[in-house]
Protein backbone atom coordinates (compact mmCIF):
# COMPACT_ATOMS: atom_id res chain seq x y z
CA UNK A 1 0.00 0.00 0.00
CA UNK A 2 1.36 3.31 -0.83
CA UNK A 3 2.78 5.44 2.21
CA UNK A 4 0.69 8.67 2.45
CA UNK A 5 2.93 11.49 2.52
CA UNK A 6 3.15 14.43 4.99
CA UNK A 7 1.41 17.38 4.74
CA UNK A 8 3.29 20.02 2.58
CA UNK A 9 2.05 22.60 5.43
CA UNK A 10 4.22 20.48 7.40
CA UNK A 11 7.02 20.44 5.43
CA UNK A 12 7.00 23.67 4.79
CA UNK A 13 6.64 24.67 8.35
CA UNK A 14 9.96 22.27 9.31
CA UNK A 15 12.00 23.88 6.61
CA UNK A 16 11.71 27.63 7.19
CA UNK A 17 11.94 26.92 10.91
CA UNK A 18 15.22 24.90 10.35
CA UNK A 19 16.43 27.88 8.00
CA UNK A 20 15.83 30.19 10.70
CA UNK A 21 16.26 27.93 14.36
CA UNK A 22 13.26 29.46 15.02
CA UNK A 23 9.59 28.38 15.29
CA UNK A 24 8.40 32.36 15.66
CA UNK A 25 10.09 33.78 12.68
CA UNK A 26 9.15 30.42 10.47
CA UNK A 27 5.52 31.41 11.56
CA UNK A 28 6.13 35.09 10.69
CA UNK A 29 7.26 33.66 7.11
CA UNK A 30 4.44 31.57 6.66
CA UNK A 31 1.83 33.72 8.40
CA UNK A 32 0.99 31.14 10.90
CA UNK A 33 0.93 31.01 14.63
CA UNK A 34 3.96 29.72 16.56
CA UNK A 35 1.74 27.02 17.82
CA UNK A 36 0.95 25.46 14.49
CA UNK A 37 4.30 25.42 13.78
CA UNK A 38 4.75 23.75 16.81
CA UNK A 39 2.31 21.27 16.03
CA UNK A 40 3.15 20.74 12.26
CA UNK A 41 6.93 19.80 13.71
CA UNK A 42 5.92 17.65 16.40
CA UNK A 43 3.67 15.65 13.66
CA UNK A 44 6.97 15.37 11.62
CA UNK A 45 8.79 14.28 14.92
CA UNK A 46 6.23 11.35 15.89
CA UNK A 47 5.86 10.11 12.07
CA UNK A 48 9.76 9.65 11.51
CA UNK A 49 10.16 8.45 15.74
CA UNK A 50 13.25 10.96 16.01
CA UNK A 51 13.19 14.57 17.58
CA UNK A 52 14.27 17.33 14.99
CA UNK A 53 15.26 19.93 17.42
CA UNK A 54 16.34 20.23 20.85
CA UNK A 55 14.14 22.95 22.88
CA UNK A 56 15.67 24.98 25.22
CA UNK A 57 12.66 27.26 26.60
CA UNK A 58 11.90 29.76 23.59
CA UNK A 59 15.07 28.51 21.67
CA UNK A 60 15.31 25.85 19.07
CA UNK A 61 18.44 23.99 17.56
CA UNK A 62 18.07 21.19 15.03
CA UNK A 63 19.23 18.12 16.20
CA UNK A 64 21.89 15.26 14.43
CA UNK A 65 18.91 13.73 13.04
CA UNK A 66 16.89 17.23 12.02
CA UNK A 67 20.34 18.39 10.24
CA UNK A 68 20.41 14.84 8.40
CA UNK A 69 16.13 14.93 7.81
CA UNK A 70 16.70 18.70 6.23
CA UNK A 71 19.46 17.74 4.04
CA UNK A 72 17.24 15.07 2.26
CA UNK A 73 14.11 17.41 2.12
CA UNK A 74 15.60 20.37 0.31
CA UNK A 75 17.72 18.18 -1.86
CA UNK A 76 13.58 16.78 -2.98
CA UNK A 77 12.16 20.40 -2.93
CA UNK A 78 15.02 21.26 -5.60
CA UNK A 79 13.71 18.61 -7.42
CA UNK A 80 10.67 20.14 -7.48
CA UNK A 81 11.47 23.28 -8.11
CA UNK A 82 13.37 22.19 -11.41
CA UNK A 83 10.13 20.81 -12.52
CA UNK A 84 8.75 24.40 -12.70
CA UNK A 85 12.03 25.59 -14.37
CA UNK A 86 12.75 25.49 -18.02
CA UNK A 87 14.05 22.51 -18.72
CA UNK A 88 18.45 21.71 -19.98
CA UNK A 89 18.42 21.26 -24.12
CA UNK A 90 18.24 17.96 -24.76
CA UNK A 91 21.80 16.09 -24.72
CA UNK A 92 22.89 18.80 -21.80
CA UNK A 93 22.90 19.01 -18.22
CA UNK A 94 22.44 22.10 -16.09
CA UNK A 95 24.79 23.34 -13.20
CA UNK A 96 23.82 26.26 -10.85
CA UNK A 97 26.90 27.38 -9.66
CA UNK A 98 26.04 30.36 -7.18
CA UNK A 99 29.03 33.02 -6.36
CA UNK A 100 29.23 36.31 -4.44
CA UNK A 101 29.07 39.23 -6.90
CA UNK A 102 32.99 40.02 -7.26
CA UNK A 103 33.80 36.53 -7.75
CA UNK A 104 30.53 36.10 -10.25
CA UNK A 105 31.97 39.32 -11.83
CA UNK A 106 35.19 39.31 -11.93
CA UNK A 107 36.68 35.78 -11.86
CA UNK A 108 33.72 33.44 -13.60
CA UNK A 109 32.23 35.48 -15.86
CA UNK A 110 35.61 35.53 -17.98
CA UNK A 111 36.62 31.73 -17.50
CA UNK A 112 32.97 30.04 -17.30
CA UNK A 113 33.23 29.86 -21.17
CA UNK A 114 36.20 27.80 -21.17
CA UNK A 115 34.64 25.63 -19.56
CA UNK A 116 31.79 25.29 -21.58
CA UNK A 117 33.67 25.24 -24.47
CA UNK A 118 35.37 22.48 -22.88
CA UNK A 119 32.57 20.93 -21.95
CA UNK A 120 29.39 21.27 -24.55
CA UNK A 121 27.09 18.83 -22.58
CA UNK A 122 26.87 21.58 -19.59
CA UNK A 123 24.45 24.19 -19.21
CA UNK A 124 25.57 26.22 -16.70
CA UNK A 125 23.24 29.11 -14.73
CA UNK A 126 25.14 31.67 -12.48
CA UNK A 127 23.60 33.61 -9.82
CA UNK A 128 24.95 35.96 -7.49
CA UNK A 129 24.51 35.09 -3.82
CA UNK A 130 26.24 36.44 -0.68
CA UNK A 131 26.67 32.77 1.20
CA UNK A 132 25.85 29.47 1.13
CA UNK A 133 22.36 29.61 2.36
CA UNK A 134 21.25 28.85 -1.32
CA UNK A 135 23.48 25.63 -1.55
CA UNK A 136 21.78 24.32 1.78
CA UNK A 137 18.55 24.76 0.23
CA UNK A 138 19.27 23.35 -2.34
CA UNK A 139 18.38 25.94 -4.96
CA UNK A 140 22.04 25.98 -6.32
CA UNK A 141 24.56 22.85 -6.53
CA UNK A 142 27.71 24.54 -5.90
CA UNK A 143 28.74 27.88 -3.99
CA UNK A 144 32.04 29.93 -4.70
CA UNK A 145 32.92 31.48 -1.89
CA UNK A 146 35.98 33.98 -0.52
CA UNK A 147 36.22 33.45 3.10
CA UNK A 148 33.07 31.18 3.68
CA UNK A 149 33.55 29.80 7.06
CA UNK A 150 32.51 26.76 8.33
CA UNK A 151 29.20 25.46 6.38
CA UNK A 152 27.72 22.43 8.69
CA UNK A 153 26.61 19.80 6.64
CA UNK A 154 28.40 20.73 3.41
CA UNK A 155 32.01 19.67 1.90
CA UNK A 156 34.24 22.47 1.28
CA UNK A 157 37.05 22.57 -0.76
CA UNK A 158 39.77 25.54 -1.30
CA UNK A 159 40.16 26.89 -4.34
CA UNK A 160 42.90 29.39 -4.05
CA UNK A 161 44.30 31.63 -1.46
CA UNK A 162 44.52 35.81 -1.95
CA UNK A 163 46.79 38.47 -1.76
CA UNK A 164 46.08 42.20 -1.37
CA UNK A 165 48.59 44.89 -3.40
CA UNK A 166 48.46 48.23 -4.63
CA UNK A 167 47.41 49.37 -8.01
CA UNK A 168 46.10 52.33 -9.70
CA UNK A 169 45.50 53.01 -13.82
CA UNK A 170 48.30 53.33 -16.09
CA UNK A 171 50.18 57.11 -15.57
CA UNK A 172 53.51 58.75 -15.81
CA UNK A 173 53.01 59.96 -12.23
CA UNK A 174 52.42 56.32 -10.35
CA UNK A 175 54.45 55.91 -7.45
CA UNK A 176 57.85 54.58 -7.43
CA UNK A 177 58.60 53.64 -3.94
CA UNK A 178 56.13 52.68 -1.20
CA UNK A 179 57.11 55.89 0.78
CA UNK A 180 55.50 58.23 -2.00
CA UNK A 181 52.13 56.86 -1.50
CA UNK A 182 51.78 59.99 1.17
CA UNK A 183 51.14 62.42 -2.03
CA UNK A 184 48.86 59.87 -3.99
CA UNK A 185 44.94 59.97 -3.85
CA UNK A 186 44.28 56.89 -1.84
CA UNK A 187 41.25 54.70 -2.65
CA UNK A 188 39.92 53.23 0.94
CA UNK A 189 37.86 50.28 1.27
CA UNK A 190 36.98 49.23 4.91
CA UNK A 191 36.61 45.22 3.95
CA UNK A 192 40.74 45.90 3.05
CA UNK A 193 42.34 48.79 5.08
CA UNK A 194 45.67 50.38 4.28
CA UNK A 195 47.37 49.41 7.27
CA UNK A 196 47.25 45.54 6.06
CA UNK A 197 49.48 46.33 3.61
CA UNK A 198 51.43 49.72 4.85
CA UNK A 199 52.25 47.47 7.94
CA UNK A 200 54.14 44.86 5.57
CA UNK A 201 56.79 47.08 4.07
CA UNK A 202 57.30 48.77 7.35
CA UNK A 203 55.59 51.97 6.87
CA UNK A 204 52.14 51.37 9.40
CA UNK A 205 52.53 54.95 10.23
CA UNK A 206 52.43 56.52 6.89
CA UNK A 207 49.10 59.03 6.76
CA UNK A 208 46.68 57.64 4.45
CA UNK A 209 44.10 60.56 4.47
CA UNK A 210 40.45 58.82 2.69
CA UNK A 211 40.40 60.94 -0.36
CA UNK A 212 37.88 58.42 -1.46
CA UNK A 213 35.98 55.45 0.41
CA UNK A 214 34.91 52.35 -1.57
CA UNK A 215 31.63 50.01 0.01
CA UNK A 216 32.91 47.32 -1.80
CA UNK A 217 36.07 45.72 -3.36
CA UNK A 218 34.44 46.49 -6.99
CA UNK A 219 33.72 49.28 -6.73
CA UNK A 220 37.61 50.68 -5.48
CA UNK A 221 38.94 48.43 -8.68
CA UNK A 222 36.56 50.71 -11.09
CA UNK A 223 37.50 54.29 -8.98
CA UNK A 224 41.16 52.88 -9.68
CA UNK A 225 40.75 51.72 -13.31
CA UNK A 226 39.28 54.91 -14.24
CA UNK A 227 42.42 56.86 -13.09
CA UNK A 228 40.60 57.80 -9.33
CA UNK A 229 43.72 56.84 -7.61
CA UNK A 230 45.62 53.63 -6.01
CA UNK A 231 43.49 51.06 -4.05
CA UNK A 232 44.35 47.54 -2.12
CA UNK A 233 43.32 44.71 -4.72
CA UNK A 234 42.72 41.60 -4.15
CA UNK A 235 44.70 39.78 -6.89
CA UNK A 236 42.42 37.72 -8.73
CA UNK A 237 39.44 40.35 -8.59
CA UNK A 238 42.42 42.52 -10.33
CA UNK A 239 43.96 40.17 -12.34
CA UNK A 240 42.13 40.11 -15.68
CA UNK A 241 42.49 44.26 -15.58
CA UNK A 242 46.58 43.33 -15.08
CA UNK A 243 46.88 41.35 -18.20
CA UNK A 244 44.54 43.79 -19.80
CA UNK A 245 46.81 46.54 -19.35
CA UNK A 246 43.72 48.49 -17.33
CA UNK A 247 45.64 48.50 -14.23
CA UNK A 248 48.72 48.34 -13.12
CA UNK A 249 50.87 46.47 -9.91
CA UNK A 250 52.65 49.63 -7.86
CA UNK A 251 55.27 46.65 -5.93
CA UNK A 252 56.14 43.60 -5.71
CA UNK A 253 55.33 43.46 -1.74
CA UNK A 254 51.48 42.16 -0.76
CA UNK A 255 49.66 41.26 2.44
CA UNK A 256 48.36 37.77 2.76
CA UNK A 257 45.07 37.48 3.66
CA UNK A 258 43.83 34.62 5.81
CA UNK A 259 40.27 34.17 3.77
CA UNK A 260 40.37 31.43 0.59
CA UNK A 261 38.25 31.25 -2.00
CA UNK A 262 36.03 27.87 -1.54
CA UNK A 263 34.14 26.29 -3.39
CA UNK A 264 30.88 24.75 -1.40
CA UNK A 265 28.31 22.03 -2.18
CA UNK A 266 26.16 19.06 -0.78
CA UNK A 267 28.03 15.60 -0.83
CA UNK A 268 24.25 13.65 -1.22
CA UNK A 269 23.55 16.14 -4.56
CA UNK A 270 22.21 13.84 -7.02
CA UNK A 271 24.87 15.96 -8.98
CA UNK A 272 27.62 14.88 -7.23
CA UNK A 273 29.16 13.65 -10.18
CA UNK A 274 29.26 17.11 -12.04
CA UNK A 275 30.21 19.24 -9.43
CA UNK A 276 33.59 17.05 -8.62
CA UNK A 277 34.75 17.76 -12.19
CA UNK A 278 33.59 21.22 -12.08
CA UNK A 279 35.87 21.81 -9.11
CA UNK A 280 38.62 20.31 -10.27
CA UNK A 281 38.44 22.36 -13.33
CA UNK A 282 38.02 25.98 -11.27
CA UNK A 283 40.92 25.19 -8.81
CA UNK A 284 43.28 25.05 -11.86
CA UNK A 285 41.68 27.85 -13.75
CA UNK A 286 41.87 29.91 -10.41
CA UNK A 287 45.77 28.86 -10.67
CA UNK A 288 47.08 32.56 -10.29
CA UNK A 289 50.89 32.70 -12.42
CA UNK A 290 52.89 35.49 -12.38
CA UNK A 291 51.21 39.25 -11.96
CA UNK A 292 52.65 41.90 -13.90
CA UNK A 293 54.07 44.35 -11.53
CA UNK A 294 55.57 48.49 -12.09
CA UNK A 295 59.09 48.07 -10.57
CA UNK A 296 60.26 50.24 -8.48
CA UNK A 297 62.50 52.69 -10.82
Amino acid sequence: MPVRPPSLRAIAAFEAAARHESFTKAADELNLTQSAISHAIRSLELRLGVDLFDRFGRTVALTESGRAFVSRLRLSLNLISEAFEAPARPGRARLVVAATAGIAERILATRLPGYLSGNPDREIELRTVTGAAEVSAGEADVAVLYGAGACAGLTQRRLAGEALFPVAAPSADLPRRPEELIRAALIHQPEHPWRLWLEQVGLSDLPTPATLTADSPLAALELARNGAGVCLARGLLARDDLRAGRLVRLFDAEASLREDYTAVWNPASPRADMIRPFVDWLAAALDPGPAPVLHAA
